[in-house]
């Protein structure tokens, strides 16, 4: 069984081994001695090298083309700020102007095509042998970057925010299909999703205003591949009236839920149960932070894979992209992370 084999056999149950499925991006391209924003996010080919390069060293089951939040909303207008370590907004969109913007044309944008073209590259290479993860943005995450977080906030305030959030929404995901549509054509085996701000706005916010139109996407893509929604923090939250973020996120029915480390893994293994495939979730803070002595490192990893083994619907990772600084220590616990899944990862 190889390594897309193995990936795609953890969605449906219990696979021969738990999939090795760390998030890389930074730590490819420092590997790599490239410059992350210059070359890596830049050049699909580069960018296909250094996934292939770092999954074949440490044994990692996927390869994927993510590297920022701001492909689409480049393509609808968003100019790209270049001076931090990654990609990001200069400036947003006026949200009462938006209706009057003309929907981007996916195929004349430099970004957009640029990431497509990273999937044809890793598909020409690795296609059929490595699980390529093709990425968009989750409706959320997509409105945020194109008007700013604070901005779609402050909708809030309105009587009918519910609506007016879920307008911006029902815009973008069109475009959101086409996109995730020509990577699946280039090779794509399955679509990440990045949602990293829906534990700002809690259970009930979700419900009325996402929930929806971000099943509604996933339902549209998994006519052709499995679905990742990738979801940064605590979304583990029970509101007052007793809505359940992790249930909501379930019932997206994404193919897989990549759980941050604020998240109990336990407790998420007990209410999805086999509804979705779960990846995750080792926490970043303890991996990234040198102060942290090797036995807390190897206790951390070991804990995350036996309590994520039990009945499959499970692949390892750490709760968001694996740290990347130092490049010693970030190489030395992904090294450890593999080991260990070599060793304690079999059913």
């Amino acid at each position: 069984m190889n390594s897309l084999e193995l990936t795609l056999s953890a969605i449906k149950g219990i696979p021969e081994k738990i999939p090795f499925n760390p998030f890389i991006m930074h730590l490819a391209a420092t590997l790599a001695n490239l410059d992350y924003n210059r070359e890596y996010c830049e050049y699909p080919e580069t960018l296909a090298e250094a996934q292939i390069k770092c999954s074949n060293f440490f044994g990692i089951d996927h390869v994927n083309v993510s590297t920022d939040a701001y492909r689409e909303a480049n393509a609808w207008g968003i100019e790209i700020d270049w001076k931090g370590h990654t990609p990001t907004a200069k400036s947003h969109l006026k949200i009462d102007e938006f209706d009057s913007i003309e929907e981007p044309d996916l195929e004349s944008n430099q970004r957009t095509m640029n990431r497509v073209n990273s999937v044809k590259k890793l598909n020409q290479k690795v296609g059929g042998k490595q699980c390529i993860i093709g990425w968009i943005e989750a409706p959320f995450a997509e409105i945020n970057c194109l008007f700013g977080l604070v901005n779609v906030l402050m909708l809030c305030k309105n009587s009918d925010w519910d609506k007016k959030i879920r307008n911006l929404i029902n815009r973008v995901i069109p475009v959101q299909i086409e996109f995730a549509k020509m990577q699946i054509e280039e090779g794509a085996n399955i679509i990440g999703a990045g949602d990293s701000a829906i534990s700002q706005i809690g259970p009930m916010r979700y419900e009325k205003s996402c929930l929806e139109a971000t099943k509604n996407l996933f339902e549209a893509i998994q006519k052709k591949v499995p679905v990742l929604y990738h979801v940064c923090g605590d979304n583990s939250v029970i509101d007052k009236e007793g809505r359940d973020m992790l249930k909501l996120i379930s019932k997206t029915n994404a193919a897989i839920l990549d759980l941050d480390y604020q998240v109990d893994l336990k407790i998420a293994k007990q209410k999805i149960g086999s509804t979705n495939c779960i990846r995750g979730n080792t926490n970043t803070t303890i991996l990234g932070d040198p102060t942290h002595p090797l036995t807390e490192i190897i206790n951390e990893i070991s804990t995350t894979i036996e309590i994520g083994k039990p009945k499959g619907n499970y692949m390892y990772a750490a709760g968001c992209e694996w740290p990347w600084e130092p490049i010693t220590m970030a190489s030395r616990n992904l090294g450890i992370a593999k080991t260990i899944i070599e060793k304690i990862g079999t059913y």
